[in-house]
């Protein structure tokens, strides 16, 4: 399978630090909703972080844009796939492992079907909370990024092959068709677990912003700028997080899935204004060695916080019982222990693992099956960095 012409996709992406440094700040949004709505309770903050889960929508849509972004003119899907597992499978397994000893020390109860699931990475598909939540929650989403990972070597040459207009158009279809499935099922369902299990887990419906995401990379790549800076994104994304945060609170139903798709385009616009900045030189402290460093421990402080949230849970019962100003300080001193555990999962584990994996790249001999992207998006922008591969995965 060959991704593209070097002027289309880039053999060698320039590194975009600030979406790096970004995926921390989505990963802390995703952690601090988990600290603050169950191990303790401050009251503001955790109404702030209480739809914290949008986090994951920011993951999904990067997620879509940096393999976009970082195509490789010879890639085939053997080495593609195997660079993906390398990626995230061996902490996801060790995880998970690490769930089953979690889930006996504190007392919780599972099966077998659980763990087969989550080690298949098919959890998302069972519509059931006991199963695509079991054992280390969090790893619903690499479920959701599995059928992401499958699918993209297969539509990633007709969106290559779509021009500007054409990337307008079904970026609009994409976002739009998004808000109508989530306003449907909304109004459809009761809140509760068959709503967010279609809006919020259901893989099929969550690909939607992996391929909007896709969609934004080849508008980046084709010439297009976002006209915003990054703080204005940011606050534009912030206000209506702040709305959608107020309208849970009156009782509308939110928390179900509606919320990520109402997010979205601002999530995509933080992301286009971010790669922009990156491009021309304005990334600020987003560019700074430990802003992109912290960026690099996203996925473990994702995958590993809620096995220590089930921990310091089981150890600290009455948490939610102190005074405010003790349930604020252990919330905090949670979310830096978690930041430090990290680290070391990142340093000791997931790299090391993931270079062992991933092998040498592989050459191209002789003639294979080919995925040819012929055709170049409107004006057509080549890399100049020397990355091999990206910076944000």
């Amino acid at each position: 399978m060959q991704f593209g012409e070097r002027s289309v996709v880039g053999a060698q992406a320039e590194k975009l630090h600030s979406l790096t440094s970004l995926r921390f700040f989505a990963a802390l949004l995703v952690v601090m909703h988990h600290t603050f709505r169950d191990l303790v309770k401050v009251p503001g903050l955790s109404d702030v972080v209480w739809l914290g889960t949008v986090g994951v929508s920011f993951f999904f849509a990067l997620s879509g844009f940096v393999l976009t972004w970082s195509l490789r003119e010879d890639d085939t899907k053997r080495a593609f796939y195997r660079r993906r597992f390398a990626r995230v499978y061996p902490l996801h397994l060790i995880a998970l492992v690490l769930g089953v000893g979690v889930f006996l020390f504190v007392g919780k109860g599972f099966d077998a079907r659980q763990f087969l699931a989550g080690a298949a990475l098919l959890q998302a598909w069972i519509p059931d909370s006991k199963v695509y939540f079991a054992l280390n929650a969090p790893s619903w989403s690499l479920s959701c990024e599995a059928l992401f990972y499958a699918a993209f070597p297969f539509f990633a040459a007709r969106l290559v092959r779509m021009g500007r207009p054409g990337l307008w158009k079904m970026l609009a279809a994409t976002v739009g068709l998004s808000l109508v499935i989530a306003g449907t099922v909304t109004m459809a369902l009761t809140p509760g677990d068959g709503a967010q299990f279609w809006l919020y887990i259901f893989p099929p419906f969550r690909i939607l912003e992996f391929v909007a995401g896709c969609l934004l990379a080849l508008l980046i790549k084709s010439g297009w700028r976002s006209p915003f800076t990054l703080p204005a994104a940011a606050v534009s994304a912030g206000v209506i997080y702040t709305v959608l945060m107020g309208s849970n609170r009156q009782g509308f139903a939110l928390g179900n899935g509606l919320e990520d798709a109402i997010m979205l385009p601002f999530i995509l616009a933080v992301i286009a204004s971010a790669a922009t900045a990156s491009l021309t030189g304005r990334e600020g402290f987003l560019a700074h060695p430990w802003a992109v460093r912290l960026g690099e421990w996203s996925f473990a402080l994702y995958i590993t916080h809620w096995l220590l949230l089930l921990l310091v849970e089981h150890l600290d019962p009455g948490s939610k019982a102190r005074p405010v100003a003790f349930q604020l300080l252990e919330g905090c001193l949670f979310v830096l222990l978690a930041v430090a555990i990290s680290a070391a999962a990142y340093t000791w584990i997931e790299k090391p693992l993931e270079k062992r994996l991933r092998g040498r790249r592989p050459r191209p001999v002789g003639p294979m099956r080919q995925l040819h992207l012929t055709h170049a998006p409107s004006q057509p922008i080549s890399s100049e960095g020397k990355a091999d591969r990206p910076a944000v995965r």
